[in-house]
């Protein structure tokens, strides 16, 4: 695909991605079709497939079925307010391990997380798929992450929450090895592809 971006000084590479910059995660509004593969086929081994339900009333069906959110909104607000992006990273493929997206030595530490969403909850306790294997398949609650300096966290989560976004301040990168340190449930996670 080929495009313009204008004006220039809004094009985002993830080239000026630092040890110190915060990220920010943006709640997602479910699976985003995040590991559907695995919803798919577990599912279909229950009793009542994707009519069964789970603790929050839903079905599984109700809740694969939740559109997937839009972040368009929330990297215009940014934008439009002069923050000093980093990078942007879209919470697809590879689950939360794709927070390492960057082939530089970085180590991502997550110190704190969003509400997991019912849906991957359900699969992880009730259904026996492995903690890790949830966290290097779903997006595990983040749609969208946001990495930039300290200095712009606070108004980060300040224009997200205006323009109708849940962003938390979830972690931090550092010098290290390339992998995610998942410390709300003490698990590394290796980058994409690994």
């Amino acid at each position: 695909t080929t495009g313009i971006i204008a004006p220039k000084e809004r094009l985002i590479t993830g080239q000026k991605l630092r040890d110190g910059d915060h990220i920010i995660a943006a709640a997602s509004s479910g699976i985003h079709a995040n590991g559907i593969s695995l919803v798919i086929k577990k599912t279909m081994e229950l009793n009542d497939k994707f009519l069964t339900k789970l603790p929050n009333g839903k079905t599984i069906g109700e809740e694969v079925l939740i559109p997937t959110r839009s972040y368009v909104a929330l990297v215009e607000a940014l934008l439009e307010n002069g923050i000093d992006v980093h990078a942007l990273l879209p919470g697809t493929g590879d689950g939360v391990g794709k927070i390492a997206f960057d082939k530089r030595p970085h180590t991502y530490r997550i110190h704190s997380w969003l509400k997991v969403p019912e849906l991957f909850r359900y699969f992880s306790e009730q259904l026996g798929v492995p903690l890790k294997d949830c966290l290097k398949t779903f997006n595990w609650g983040a749609g969208y992450y946001i990495y930039a300096p300290e200095s712009q966290a606070d108004k980060i989560l300040s224009i997200g929450s205006r323009a109708g976004y849940e962003l938390r301040d979830v972690g931090i990168v550092e010098p290290g090895e390339r992998q995610v340190i998942f410390e709300p449930e003490d698990i590394i996670l290796m980058p994409p592809g690994e």
